[in-house]
């Protein structure tokens, strides 16, 4: 096999003892090709290795002072340019009018105007912010026109009025819970004791009442029908005749009662000692023909009696609800009422209308009989 230099690898002869070309030692170190070639690789070997150990330190120290800070907090030019938000612009969140609504051209009550108004069950998109006064929520509304007061905004859409109850006050006849919805699974607003006065604004689908807030917003009672009876009053019959003026048996009674009351009056006045007849007069004619009133609170077939009254020459039931809604229950007894709100009747007037002067104080319509 043939020998070569193991400095230069240069061919050796068979006997030569030093190579010819760089002078060096043949004895005992001549080798064959491949183990020459083998020197010679593991050389460049070497080098590459060290040549990695040397640029992964390298990029070690570079990610150690200059990616962290980039990858932690944004790329350089994201922080020159105020970079891109952590997440996407929220959309304005969308609310429900639980009552008629104020908009107003700034986050107050006091001092500001109103714009305009939501009814019951608008949507209304924008910012929650404070209030000027520090402690109230408002919604700054979307399109930048104006803001109404977060009381009067739920999350949740209204649901429906299926029997106002024309912002009834009924008094509590027990502990009552309030309900953020129609539905004693959802969140539990108040509990309230016996004798607290509450506000019906109407019955719900599944027999709830909402009941307005005093701090604003609604919330929900059950037991509904039940509550709507008692706020209304203690049932009582009307048994009108409107021929002879009569309203039945227990309300009659009433009436004789304010009369008897009115002639203890002129009796006194008649019985007191005055300087002289002119002066006796003056009295009674400050209370002839002047119209006495008896508030009551009783229910009739839905209805809510407010009061009565015994005019000069007529007498009138008041009632809590408009006109047209006492005129379809008494239809439903069997009266004839034409479109007016009159009933038929031979000698004297007999009508339902809306309550005015005086009366309106007592109720919103009301049933009258007289000459």
């Amino acid at each position: 096999m043939a020998q070569y230099c193991i400095q230069c690898g240069e061919t050796l002869g068979a006997q030569a003892r030093f190579c010819g070309a760089c002078g060096a030692s043949a004895d005992n170190g001549a080798n064959d090709m491949a183990d020459g070639t083998a020197k010679h690789k593991s050389r460049p070997n070497k080098v590459l290795i060290a040549g990695a150990v040397v640029i992964v330190a390298l990029a070690i120290i570079y990610y150690a002072l200059f990616l962290h800070d980039d990858l932690a907090r944004g790329s350089l030019e994201d922080r020159v340019s105020g970079g891109p938000p952590a997440v996407e612009q929220a959309v304005p969140q969308i609310y429900y009018t639980t009552a008629d609504a104020n908009i107003r051209d700034r986050a107050t009550t006091q001092g500001s105007s109103i714009l305009g108004k939501l009814p019951r069950g608008s949507t209304a998109g924008g910012k929650v912010i404070a209030g000027e006064d520090g402690t109230s929520q408002w919604l700054e509304l979307e399109d930048g026109k104006g803001f109404v007061a977060f009381a009067n905004l739920s999350e949740f859409e209204p649901p429906q009025i299926v029997k106002p109850l024309d912002d009834k006050i009924w008094t509590t006849d027990r502990a009552i819970e309030i309900w953020a919805q129609p539905d004693i699974t959802s969140t539990l607003l108040d509990r309230v004791g016996p004798g607290t006065p509450l506000t019906l604004a109407g019955i719900t689908p599944g027999d709830f009442i909402e009941v307005k807030l005093a701090q604003g917003g609604v919330g929900y009672i059950a037991d509904g029908e039940r509550i709507a009876r008692l706020a209304n009053g203690k049932p009582i019959s009307i048994a009108f005749n409107p021929n002879s003026c009569s309203f039945g048996r227990e309300i009659d009674a009433m009436f004789e009662s304010i009369g008897t009351r009115l002639q203890a009056q002129y009796k006194a006045i008649e019985n007191k000692d005055y300087p002289d007849e002119a002066a006796r007069e003056k009295a009674l004619s400050a209370i002839d023909g002047r119209s006495a009133y008896q508030r009551v609170k009783r229910s009739f077939e839905g209805l809510t009696i407010t009061a009565i009254a015994q005019h000069y020459e007529s007498q009138s039931i008041y009632f809590a609800e408009p006109a047209a809604q006492v005129i379809s229950v008494f239809r439903s007894k069997g009266l004839s009422i034409d479109r007016s709100g009159a009933f038929k009747s031979q000698d004297l007037y007999a009508g339902i209308g809306a309550a005015s002067g005086e009366g309106a104080r007592y109720g919103k319509s009301d049933l009258s009989c007289g000459v």
